[in-house]
């Protein structure tokens, strides 16, 4: 028998587990949609579905024919299988070096640059800040992935301040399957909200630069990005990377882009499973994870292929620069850096340099309370060691 789930207002507070920090206002629980199998237990602990539970939750993210506002998740979900159907075409029937090759590169720029760089550490975060908003219209643009950056900022700054905790909405208590497939369960934005908390929730992604829905709009769509310039972007980027894929090597390095869009998105799905451990949870490893109030882990594998140094996000979660030790190389901020130098990029947040100040004084541990009040506060996850963020560069 399935376990019964409490379902939680926005107004309550839920319990926190023994030996945990104090339990935050749940404050943010007007953005999201609760999963149809609940936020909680009864004992107020994260609820963990079943794999029926998981799949019906995704199915009502998607059906379209039940709300017209998931058709936007159930077309990604379709894209997501497609691309997967190139990545066998790519290997059964037009695998070479040329675009084995191409695979390779487009890999790369897409978990680093794609991924890490404008939707996980400029859309969530704002870790640097373009010289000029056409600059960041241009990355919004040139976005090949399809993953919506509404639904992408919005719903992990809601993990930052619930971590493994109830109402995170993503994460390992979901289990592998539900944790994948829950790209689609959280872009089920709570289209009741009022128009005061809408207008608070657009002010979060003003930065990225895409023109805002209407309360109204939202309403009827469950964009906060306007559905038509949603549409049109997408498009224009699908044709201009399969476009210069097309010329660069033809159809083999059309199905190579693809299934590189389909590995990065794999992995990003993947990632909110075993970025925080999975089912096997481990003791952070002294002088390699610093943060020790999440369950957040760095990866080897994560940490050089897209940047993603997990647990010194979740210590610092607006820094641009996550190289605490000399053998996690960064190389998103690499590229930050190098905008930053040409003159794209005007400012960037380092917390590096005085991680490692307080790391040499023996003061590396940050409060257990601040960033979470903080949070709740402005409606972003920035704080990181509890003190005022260093200043930009």
């Amino acid at each position: 028998m399935a376990e019964a789930a409490r379902k939680w207002s926005p107004e309550e507070r839920e319990p926190s587990p023994p030996g945990s920090p104090a339990p935050v206002g749940n404050r943010t629980g007007w953005v999201l949609r609760e999963p149809v199998f609940g936020w909680a237990t009864l004992e107020g602990a994260p609820k963990e579905p079943t794999v029926g539970e998981a799949l019906r939750e995704w199915w009502d993210a998607v059906n379209f024919f039940a709300d017209l506002r998931r058709l936007p998740s159930a077309l990604h979900a379709a894209f997501h299988v497609a691309t997967l159907g190139c990545l066998v075409a790519l290997v059964g029937w037009h695998l070479s070096w040329t675009s084995a090759l191409y695979f390779s590169a487009s890999a790369f720029f897409l978990a680093t640059v794609t991924h890490t760089a404008w939707l996980h550490r400029y859309c969530s975060h704002r870790a640097f800040e373009f010289r000029s908003p056409w600059l960041a219209r241009v990355f919004l643009w040139l976005n090949g992935m399809a993953i919506r950056e509404d639904t992408y900022a919005i719903p992990h700054r809601v993990h930052h301040q619930r971590t493994d905790r109830v109402g995170d909405p993503y994460g390992p208590h979901l289990g592998r399957i539900g944790s994948y497939l829950a790209i689609e369960s959280v872009t089920k934005l709570n289209t009741d909200m009022s128009p005061e908390q809408y207008e608070h929730l657009t002010k979060t992604v003003s930065h990225i630069g895409f023109p805002l829905s209407t309360y109204a709009q939202f309403r009827r769509t469950g964009t906060v990005e306007h559905a038509g310039h949603l549409a049109v972007r997408t498009a224009f980027a699908q044709a201009l990377w399969s476009g210069l894929a097309y010329a660069v090597g033809g159809v083999p390095c059309v199905l190579a882009w693809y299934a590189a869009v389909f590995f990065v998105t794999f992995l990003v799905r993947d990632f909110n499973y075993l970025g925080h451990g999975g089912r096997r949870q481990r003791a952070k490893r002294q002088g390699w994870e610093f943060d020790t109030r999440t369950l957040a882990l760095n990866q080897i594998f994560y940490g050089v292929f897209a940047s993603e140094w997990h647990n010194n996000h979740h210590k610092f979660p607006r820094s641009a620069n996550l190289q605490l030790v000399p053998a996690q190389v960064d190389s998103c901020f690499l590229f930050i850096r190098l905008l930053h130098a040409v003159g794209i990029v005007s400012s960037y947040v380092d917390a590096v340099p005085r991680f490692r100040q307080q790391l040499a004084a023996g003061k590396a541990e940050r409060p257990t309370a601040g960033d979470e009040e903080y949070a709740n506060v402005t409606g972003i996850a920035d704080g990181n060691d509890g003190t005022p963020l260093p200043e930009r560069h």
